[in-house]
């Protein structure tokens, strides 16, 4: 038989050829997927812009959702202090030897609280609005936390002495606008808050929830454009705490417009709290619920437990903290599977001293392993920080890529309990604000941009800015 002409085989196998090329093509796509556009530009920034100009553009940036925060805790302490004259409440100025069990200074009650106690603690209460301008820097002092104060200050002492303050109902609102007020100067379009209004003064439960709902309503909220879904907590490790649990479940479902979650709070360090305890109870109110969520606290410790895994094991679609799961080996193979997310609260867990260095915050190690995981201010009012600081911690300690940034604020919406309507909202305004970034901030005049962003850093964003090297100093970030 005759040898085919090298031109003929060649066109014979040139069809296999292109096959193998568009397969190769193909897989290097999926492999090693092409840089965003962006990417280029923002390595550059983030390497040559001094700490207070890259704090700027932290500010600016485009953020999605706080998920993780206590609603009265996470307002600046001042707006409670007003709240407290204007509404007629008086604060413990002095802690007399009244023979009690427990007392503390600057614990806030209304008139009729103070009138049930002994008449030895009545006299220590003074009303706010006659402090002295010492007395008055002495109560925000103790409602904010020291950087030499410890945990223990936080969870036995500061987080109390809001006292009825947080059953007020009218100022737990007003708190709610000032909160979407926050987030909407930081470039966020979500709030997901703890506000529980099942001990408001005077109301019932559902009267308390219709009190938010019509505070919500209001010109003044809806011209944030920030929608707001709420979650109630139960103290986990009081005796009580499977009733209040069931209490939560029945409330968000009644209350399912706007209230969409339950969540566990307390120390975790109390054994009484352990998750394994609330298995039984939360299989019978999954049962009875289908439609409330569950975000519970776990692994907020710098010491190795099972928290994180057994949390999972009853439920919990959401982690918060998360900070020792690093330490579980079996608490990492669940996060891998990518079904729950970690609500990450660097500056935190950094002033609650569970991770006292913050360079070495396992939060890198979940995001680069493909674990969904967002950013949160837990505590800012108390803390006296801000989303931002949370954004620029982050960015300028782990070198965050764009793409790694944007996913961040993507997964903080797609793992939010916000309905399939609302949500699909949100990450159209969200792709759209990052898209308007990467314009603004790719153009020629983006340094005139940046400088036109009004610093309003916090009390915490010095200490985080001590923790960055200027650029000078740093070597170019990666490629």
């Amino acid at each position: 038989m005759p040898r085919q002409q090298p031109q003929a085989e060649f066109t014979r196998v040139l069809p296999a050829i292109a096959a193998t090329l568009l397969f190769l093509s193909l897989w290097s796509a999926v492999a090693q997927p092409a840089a965003h556009p962006f990417e280029p530009h923002w390595q550059h920034l983030k390497s040559t812009l001094s700490n207070d100009d890259l704090y700027r553009l932290m500010w600016a940036l485009p953020k999605g959702g706080d998920l993780h925060n206590h609603h009265e805790y996470s307002i600046p302490m001042s707006f409670w202090l007003e709240g407290a004259a204007r509404h007629g409440y008086l604060t413990r100025t002095r802690v007399s030897s009244c023979g009690e069990s427990e007392a503390f200074q600057w614990l806030t009650l209304r008139p009729d609280s103070v009138s049930k106690l002994s008449a030895c603690a009545q006299r220590d209460f003074t009303p706010v609005s006659a402090l002295t301008a010492p007395q008055r820097k002495a109560w925000l002092a103790a409602l904010t936390l020291d950087p030499s104060e410890s945990k223990d200050e936080f969870f036995d002492r500061l987080v109390r002495r809001l006292g009825d303050l947080e059953r007020d109902p009218q100022l737990m609102g007003d708190a709610l606008i000032l909160a979407q007020r926050q987030l909407q100067a930081e470039d966020a379009v979500y709030l997901e808050t703890q506000l529980d209004p099942r001990e408001f003064h005077g109301l019932t439960e559902d009267q308390g929830a219709a009190a938010i709902r019509a505070r919500l309503a209001k010109p003044d909220s809806l011209a944030t454009r920030i929608p707001v879904r709420l979650q109630v907590s139960a103290l986990r490790f009081l005796p009580g705490a499977e009733d209040d649990l069931r209490q939560g479940f029945a409330f968000v479902h009644r209350n399912r417009d706007l209230w969409v979650g339950m969540n566990l709070v307390g120390r975790e360090d109390n054994p009484d709290g352990r998750p394994a305890r609330f298995a039984a109870v939360l299989r019978e109110l999954r049962r009875a619920y289908p439609d409330v969520h569950l975000s519970l606290h776990a692994g907020e410790s710098s010491q190795a437990d099972t928290h994180v895994a057994d949390t999972l094991a009853i439920g919990a679609e959401r982690i918060g903290h998360g900070t020792n799961a690093y330490m579980d080996p079996n608490a990492m193979k669940l996060l891998r599977a990518g079904r729950q997310l970690i609500e990450v609260s660097l500056t935190s867990n950094l002033a609650l001293g569970y991770v006292p260095d913050l360079r070495r915050h396992p939060f890198p190690t979940y995001l680069r392993q493909g674990m969904p995981v967002c950013l949160n201010t837990d505590d800012r009012g108390v803390m006296d920080s801000n989303l931002t600081d949370e954004y620029f911690a982050a960015v300028a300690l782990f070198d965050l890529t764009w793409a790694e940034v944007v996913q961040i604020g993507r997964w903080s919406l797609e793992y939010s309990f916000a309905e399939a309507p609302l949500k699909q909202e949100l990450l159209a305004r969200f792709a759209s604000n990052v898209a308007a970034f990467e314009k603004s901030y790719s153009s020629a005049d983006w340094p005139q941009r940046l400088s036109r962003v009004p610093p309003r850093s916090s009390g915490t964003t010095p200490r985080l800015m001590k923790l960055r090297p200027q650029p000078s100093a740093r070597p170019a970030a990666r490629n």
